[in-house]
């Protein structure tokens, strides 16, 4: 399931330990009864995930001077705890009280989650800094996405499916904020420091691989003339060397049938 990863993780300089939890896999009744309670389908992977484990928790600790310290921190709520966000009518009493479905009218944009009831948001995992990664089905899609929503109440686009989500988790090695790296707002300077430290390579920017992944490359057609001009000359050079060494050629048997006579 970690694809190596813990084992990896053990053998790692500065790694005290590697704790992940065994877990049972999840009854096929339970997660037919989620469906049905919240009217929507678990994407295959995701469901394929629950009938394996029931969840998925894995820490990794570190030692420094006698004393050990978390690290990175890997966690799949199990469905029991992929509980709803939004989409229901506040419990507070008066008109006046004020609840998610004003973040709406107050900041909605087309294309991102929305906390009313057409659109189902569940919380996949709560991360340690009051910021939830959220399963998202958006508003007449039936395909969820992952999305992280910050301590602000901002959204951000994580990954297309569950899938695509667990492995940039494995590959982040659960680093403490490791989504913010995927966003606009970026890592901590703290967080920043400790990926920097264990794994360097983590921290070349997504922007930069996005801007490459997605560059309009266009090739200027007047290279190749260019080359081709220095082509011909080339060749207009080493012709007109070949007759000059042919003619230098032709002069000294000349100068040698002289002399013999």
């Amino acid at each position: 399931l970690t694809l190596g990863l813990s084992k990896t993780l053990a053998k790692q300089k500065g790694v005290h330990s590697v704790n992940l939890e065994r877990r049972e896999p999840t009854d096929k009744t339970v997660i037919a009864n989620w469906e049905q309670k919240h009217c929507c389908k678990l994407p295959n992977d995701l469901k394929n995930f629950y009938l394996s484990i029931e969840g998925f928790k894995m820490e990794w600790e570190g030692e420094y001077g006698g004393e050990t310290f978390l690290i990175g921190a890997m966690e799949i709520n199990p469905i029991s705890k992929l509980r709803r966000i939004g989409g229901f009518e506040s419990a507070s009493d008066g008109e006046m009280s004020p609840n998610l479905d004003d973040l709406d009218r107050l900041v909605g944009k087309r294309g991102k989650p929305l906390f009313k009831s057409t659109c189902k948001i569940f919380e996949l995992q709560n991360c340690p800094n009051n910021s939830i990664v959220c399963l998202v089905y958006l508003e007449y899609k039936v395909s969820p996405t992952i999305w992280l929503l910050d301590r602000s109440l901002e959204w951000h686009f994580i990954a297309k499916n569950f899938t695509h989500y667990f492995r940039m988790m494995l590959v982040y090695h659960g680093f403490p904020e490791w989504q913010y790296a995927l966003t606009p707002i970026g890592l901590s300077p703290a967080a920043k420091l400790l990926m920097s430290g264990l794994a360097p390579e983590l921290l070349s920017p997504p922007s930069f691989k996005k801007t490459v992944g997605d560059a309009d490359c266009r090739i200027d057609p007047t290279i190749f003339k260019v080359r081709s001009k220095l082509k011909s000359s080339n060749t207009d050079e080493r012709s007109s060397t070949g007759h000059q060494d042919k003619g230098a050629e032709g002069e000294t048997s000349a100068v040698a049938t002289r002399t013999q006579d």
